[in-house]
């Protein structure tokens, strides 16, 4: 293991310096443990490249990828923010990586309850969205485990983080084009009333 016996901080830290020092990691984006965006800024502002859940030890992986999307889906933050390519998942041992377009869906669910307490695994939508995580994980998931697969990493990192604000899609249906618009018409309209 790479990291071992440090504490949750200290692995978005090390995570950080390591593997996305040329990216910004600074900014906290509401209850997301660790996000990545562009270093630069342009007329409409940064695109997050990846939003990612931080735990320390060798943790399950879809338990973190649980915990983000409950953590996401409970702050609406997909409302508020354009959603990164990709979201991530990372322990002391290893990084995960899964795109924001295969999990997308989970947001717009019916009848679910975005209020339960993302740590708690015992609750039947932490079940739900855990049965729905590991079928998409076995499919669509990049897992790297920092030792062992640390030159695959790095490219995955240069070649699809790096690039992802020209790849980031996000799919427009029924019931998403509300925030959608409403974002795009304060971006339009914000230039206009400065």
């Amino acid at each position: 293991m790479k990291y071992k016996n440090i504490r949750e901080e200290e692995l978005k830290n090390k995570v950080a310096a390591d593997w996305f020092k040329h990216f910004d990691t600074t900014e906290i984006l509401g209850n997301i443990d660790f996000t990545v965006l562009p270093k630069q800024n342009n007329i409409f502002g940064r695109t997050p490249l990846l939003w990612a859940e931080a735990k320390t030890g060798d943790y399950d992986l879809p338990a973190m990828f649980v915990q983000l999307i409950l953590t996401i889906g409970k702050a609406r933050t997909f409302d508020k923010t354009l959603p990164p390519a990709f979201l991530g998942a990372f322990d002391g041992k290893k990084i995960a990586f899964v795109s924001y377009i295969s999990v997308q869906d989970i947001f717009y669910l019916n009848d679910f309850n975005w209020n339960v307490t993302p740590s708690n695994h015992n609750t039947k939508e932490f079940k739900l969205v855990k049965q729905r995580i590991e079928e998409t994980l076995q499919q669509n998931t990049y897992i790297y485990d920092y030792l062992k697969d640390e030159k695959d990493l790095k490219h995955f990192i240069a070649n699809n983080i790096a690039n992802a604000t020209q790849t980031a899609k996000i799919k427009i249906d029924k019931n998403n084009f509300i925030p959608i618009y409403l974002r795009w018409l304060r971006k339009l309209l914000n230039p206009l009333l400065t």
